[in-house]
């Protein structure tokens, strides 16, 4: 809500006019009224109006000499001037104007003109607010870039900020959309807009989130949090949000390992956990760097003999004992990385042994992606990966391992955007490679075939046993558009979707 200052020697003026014209419906406030020019500069240092109505015409000091004063201060925070005249004084007024006034308006005023000055005032004030929040908060972060880096040594200047950052865990079909939505919604919400923004890693967007911020939330990050986080939501994403003041509360000179400290502690409550809100707790450094795992080498060999020795039972036992210790440990994510590519490079090694070039595999990283992997979904991708290498070495020529694991997965996907790629990554396989292993468990048939006959029977169940809506049944079975939908439904049939549902009624 901007304010508004009423200069004039006229009562009349400096009492009705609020009552004639809605100012709260134009985001304005009336902060103060003054009788003449020298009543309103002294007033001004108080009331800090962000535009002022000024009468021409007035005793002791006119509206020329008060702009004229006015501009004496050099500040650029001044005050939007608004001249008030008589027809009798418009010569007076428009030499006003040259003095930096921004508008001319004639007694008596006309409601609807002082609307249309006043809503052009709002969209300049709401313009200049955002470039000084933009520039204020860009030399937050750049001071925040030199702690991080060892140029500044001092955090005083952050008290009151919170580091804000946005973890993915589900994205849109469309990544780079994704990321872009998902910056827009929180520069909306935060201080600075995009001038907060700081850094990304993987699935990790970090801003510096001022004060200032939290205003409209009553200074509460549960409120703010929840209400970004249902804005993300309805776009199609889901997030995680993990907020740190903590680190701008310690003096000592440790900033850089301070951040990376607080934002692993984090991130290991939230693959743990199910809160999607979280905010940073001081804890001792030892107890969260204490929590490493034991026989690492173990099972590791373990793994090696395993596959050598195609044994998918003992390869499932020490799959199952890996999960256990570290779900026992509740083990940080710093030390469940190394693990992770521990058995991607002895993966490696052993598909380097049976030269296997078609199998492509890539560590589990847990912040290194387009979107960060919890408990679940992390015991669910290394046994995928575990089990993909197994079967590639078990059916080094026929590929019947990988091509029955692709066709369940598919079956239980079909109804989403899924592709012949998309399949192959999650196998850690090349699609030419799954393409093979799928026509020799299918019998000659394909994936675009077998995925469309899925659909359609999917198609078929819904026109029988719905009343849903042909595009609402497209969709439903994995088609993007009603019209493919409706052409396939047609090719493979022989009749269109409402022809074979007027038949299942008949």
């Amino acid at each position: 809500m901007y304010s508004i200052m009423i200069v004039d020697d006229e009562k009349a003026i400096r009492e009705n006019l609020a009552g004639i014209v809605n100012f709260e419906e134009y985001g304005f406030r009336l902060c103060g009224t003054a009788r003449n020019g020298q009543d309103a500069l002294a007033r001004i240092p108080q009331c800090r109006p962000d535009v002022i109505f000024l009468d021409v015409c007035m005793p002791v000091m006119d509206g020329l000499a008060f702009l004229q004063e006015l501009r004496k201060k050099q500040d650029a925070d001044l005050p939007y001037v608004v001249m008030l005249s008589g027809y009798s004084d418009f010569e007076y007024a428009r030499s006003a104007m040259r003095y930096g006034a921004k508008a001319y308006l004639t007694k008596p005023v006309d409601e609807e003109e002082v609307g249309v000055v006043l809503k052009e005032l709002k969209d300049t004030l709401d313009e200049k607010q955002k470039t000084l929040k933009h520039s204020d908060m860009k030399e937050q972060v750049k001071r925040l870039k030199s702690l991080y880096h060892g140029g500044d040594r001092k955090r005083t200047s952050f008290q009151g900020y919170q580091m804000m950052h946005c973890v993915i865990l589900r994205e849109s079909p469309e990544a780079e959309e994704g990321w872009r939505l998902i910056r827009e919604l929180a520069e909306e919400r935060l201080y600075g807009s995009e001038a907060a923004f700081c850094r990304n890693q993987g699935c990790i967007l970090s801003y510096l989130a001022g004060p200032e911020t939290l205003g409209e939330y009553q200074q509460s990050v549960t409120l703010f949090a929840r209400h970004l986080l249902h804005q993300i939501k309805k776009r199609g994403m889901e997030c995680a949000l993990l907020f740190d003041s903590v680190l701008f509360e310690r003096a000592e000179d440790t900033f850089r390992r301070d951040y990376d400290t607080h934002l692993y502690r984090m991130l290991t409550e939230l693959f743990w956990g199910k809160e999607v809100v979280i905010q940073c707790r001081m804890m001792e450094t030892s107890d969260f760097f204490d929590r490493r795992l034991d026989g690492e080498k173990e099972y590791i060999e373990k793994i090696r003999r395993a596959v050598r020795e195609r044994n998918t039972g003992a390869l499932r036992e020490v799959y199952e004992e890996i999960d256990g210790a570290v779900r026992t440990k509740k083990l940080n994510i710093i030390f469940l990385q190394e693990i992770n590519y521990r058995i991607y490079y002895s993966l490696m090694d052993l598909l380097d042994e049976e030269k296997l070039t078609d199998v492509h595999i890539t560590p589990l990283d847990l912040r290194d992606t387009s979107c960060f992997m919890r408990y679940e979904e992390w015991k669910e991708q290394l046994w995928r990966q575990l089990s993909a290498v197994y079967s590639c070495m078990e059916n080094t020529d026929s590929g019947d391992g990988i091509g029955e694991q692709a066709l369940t997965y598919i079956q239980r996907h079909f109804r989403e955007q899924i592709s012949l790629k998309s399949v192959a990554d999650k196998f850690y396989v090349s699609p030419s490679y799954l393409g093979r292993c799928l026509q020799k468990a299918l019998k000659g048939s394909g994936f675009r075939q077998y995925l469309n006959d899925l659909r359609i029977r999917e198609a078929k169940r819904l026109l029988r046993d719905t009343d849903k809506m042909i595009y609402e049944i497209a969709q439903e079975a994995g088609f993007t558009e009603s019209k493919y939908f409706i052409s396939k439904f047609t090719d493979l049939t022989g009749v269109t979707p409402a022809e074979y549902r007027r038949m299942g009624n008949a």
